[in-house]
């Protein structure tokens, strides 16, 4: 979320535990300064485990572009990072590498689709992208988990297969312990 992009401030970030906290977020209201503030749930509130190439880049970003007022993400005159004046940075970088169209938002989904295509569980992939509800994660996403249902087949077929013989086992008795 690019709210929580731009109110990421140093103190978040533990760069030895790989971890990010996510506890603030700059809020831009219309007619009115940014400001920072709480995320917008409870389960937006979270801490993250960073890869380590995340933590890498992020270690030269801070050498080269050292921290204006704790922000890790500032303009080139130290201001906070907004929405409007991202979004021309963005565009420009979009338009030299991946071609239009791509949101920044478009991140996110990328995130989510990478963490579903490598199996990772549902139940983690929620808590990354700071969603309040499994079913918002299945909702939003479980069009990327194509195949599920031929896989649930697969793993039904393992427990009424005898392994290594390749028939059918005589109950589920030999599976299933019933008492």
């Amino acid at each position: 979320r690019f709210g929580e992009l731009a109110g990421w401030k140093v103190g978040a970030v533990d760069m030895l535990r790989r971890r990010l906290a996510v506890r603030q977020v700059l809020k831009e209201p219309r007619g009115q300064a940014p400001y920072t503030g709480p995320p917008k749930s409870s389960a937006s509130a979270r801490t993250l485990a960073m890869p380590r190439a995340v933590v890498d880049e992020l270690a030269r970003h801070l050498e080269v572009f050292p921290p204006v007022n704790g922000f890790v993400w500032t303009t080139n005159r130290g201001d906070v990072l907004r929405r409007g004046s991202f979004s021309r940075v963005w565009r420009t970088g979009v338009g030299k590498s991946v071609g239009f169209p791509c949101r920044l938002h478009d991140l996110r989904h990328t995130h989510a689709a990478w963490l579903i295509a490598a199996g990772e569980h549902p139940k983690a992939i929620q808590q990354r992208l700071g969603h309040g509800s499994i079913s918002v994660t299945l909702d939003r996403y479980g069009h990327l988990m194509e195949g599920l249902d031929e896989g649930a087949a697969d793993k039904l077929d393992d427990l009424f297969v005898a392994p290594g013989e390749g028939q059918m086992r005589d109950s589920l008795a030999d599976v299933l312990p019933l008492e």
